[in-house]
């Protein structure tokens, strides 16, 4: 079993079902509720094992209890992990913690007298903006070079930096959504998607749905904010503003977002019986 620095360099293709869920991808966790029992052994895996490119500041624990819980897989796995060796015991300790604020009775009785160490606290990041001296060239080369490089930390910047000249950077869209869709540094998502969304990138309504599963926060709540008024969009906004394990930003924004929104009636139909509609 490699370190976790030799783990990092192991990422499946960004294509595929492994690779998708090593980075917390929000079409991973749909494609993983298509075949639970076929996705099982690598949602453990994401567990056992540290994908996390900055265990700092990417977010995965969330995005794992939700799958634990909504593909039904069954929390022994999880549970021997706690005999494990101390990260794996807290990463897993985590899944379960989430899990039982979702309400898993099983969750709860393997948890008894457990108290994880806290991961340490992520520093605040400043994005600096680049200096009035920067042009769009000089950004997109550095972008290419961060990508020859396959250097995942810091191409946030650069994206926050193009974003500010809109659609005169378009020329940078597809190597952005190249970033978008392979970085293992999860962290990073949102500002690749905001920075699309400036420059009027095709295929924006695509990602902000996909990003409503994604397990980032940021990028959740870009997904929130602007996915389009779509029947499944809805019923994961619903989903999102009533998950006890989501964070309460997300549940907020969710809530607002469907409260603006007319009801289809397929999902009135679904919310009928649980809010005593007529």
């Amino acid at each position: 079993m490699g370190s976790v620095a030799e783990r990092r360099h192991e990422y499946a293709p960004a294509g595929t079902l492994p690779g998708l869920l090593q980075r917390g991808r929000g079409l991973g966790a749909r494609m993983a509720a298509e075949d639970p029992a076929g996705a099982a052994d690598l949602v453990y895996g994401c567990i056992r094992w540290e994908w996390r490119w900055d265990s700092q500041t990417d977010d995965r624990h969330l995005y794992l209890a939700r799958l634990i819980r909504d593909l039904e897989l069954p929390l022994g796995p999880v549970v021997e992990m706690l005999a494990l060796d101390e990260d794996t015991r807290r990463r897993a300790a985590y899944v379960l913690e989430l899990l039982v604020r979702g309400g898993s009775a099983e969750a709860r009785a393997a948890l008894p007298g457990y108290v994880p160490e806290p991961e340490e606290e992520a520093p605040p990041r400043h994005r600096p903006k680049p200096s009035d001296e920067s042009d769009v060239p000089a950004l997109i080369a550095e972008l290419e070079q961060h990508w020859v490089d396959q250097s995942w930390c810091g191409p946030d910047r650069l994206a926050g930096g193009l974003a500010r000249f809109g659609a005169k950077a378009a020329g940078a869209a597809s190597l952005l959504r190249r970033f978008w869709l392979w970085t293992p540094h999860s962290y990073e998502r949102a500002a690749y998607l905001e920075a699309l969304a400036a420059m009027g990138a095709a295929g924006m309504a695509e990602a902000y749905t996909e990003s409503l599963w994604d397990c980032e926060v940021r990028a959740r709540l870009l997904g929130v904010g602007h996915a389009p008024d779509r029947a499944e969009v809805r019923e994961r906004l619903a989903h999102l503003r009533d998950d006890p394990m989501e964070e309460p930003g997300v549940r907020t924004a969710a809530a607002a977002r469907l409260a603006g929104l007319a009801w289809a009636p397929s999902v009135r139909a679904r919310e009928a019986p649980r809010r005593g509609l007529e």
